[in-house]
């Protein structure tokens, strides 16, 4: 009976610790299959994340593309605005003349300086040249394009029509000689210059014919 009851016992103990392992083992199971589920979420809202970082960088290069191009475009469309500005501001400066008729070459000059004028010439109506600048070259030819274009002038202001103020010749070599005519008590005169920015305009001179103004009343 001691036998009986102590082999009862033992096998007893044996289910009972079999039943736990195995219990054990299943929550094991169940623990690394939570586990398991909880790394193959943690990839897949990485991949997500990635995916979305990837997608809001997209969005920000075609919207910094995007930006590049309007500042492109609005740079091609101001820059010229701005550089006709600051020329007539710069042409319009008195800066330091004392108003005397020897300073017009000087002034001549500081136009073709600020101007980035190859050369600048005033003539008469006659087209003769009353005055260059030290850079300007070919007298002979401008005075004789003024010449041409005062008697042009005339003739385009007959009958009472409205005469021109100015004239813009563009030659094959990209040069872009301006000519402006003006009257100072009852006499007309002349001021071409000569540039080889396409971008100049017919009123490109109008802001100085005041400083020129002020000197030849001397």
């Amino acid at each position: 009976m001691v036998v009986i009851a102590a082999m009862t016992g033992l096998i007893a103990a044996v289910l009972m610790f079999t039943a736990g392992y195995l219990l054990g083992t299943r929550r094991g199971a169940r623990a690394r299959e939570r586990l398991w589920q909880q790394s193959l979420d943690l990839v897949e809202n990485f991949k997500d994340q990635r995916r979305q970082l990837v997608e809001q960088q997209e969005e920000m290069r075609i919207t910094v593309l995007r930006d590049d191009n309007l500042r492109a475009k609005l740079d091609q469309v101001l820059t010229p605005i701005l550089r006709r500005e600051r020329l007539g501001f710069e042409l319009s400066d008195e800066g330091s003349e004392d108003g005397n008729r020897g300073d017009l070459t000087h002034l001549l000059d500081q136009i073709a300086q600020k101007g980035s004028f190859r050369a600048v010439v005033l003539t008469d109506d006659e087209g003769l040249p009353l005055a260059s600048s030290s850079s300007a070259w070919d007298l002979d030819r401008l005075s004789g394009i003024s010449s041409f274009l005062l008697v042009l002038a005339d003739r385009f202001g007959r009958d009472g029509a409205p005469a021109p103020l100015s004239f813009m010749l563009h030659d094959e070599e990209n040069n872009v000689t301006l000519s402006r005519l003006f009257r100072l008590r009852d006499k007309r005169l002349l001021l071409t210059a000569v540039s080889t920015s396409t971008e100049l305009t017919s009123t490109a001179l109008d802001p100085a014919l005041a400083r020129l103004g002020k000197v030849l009343s001397k």
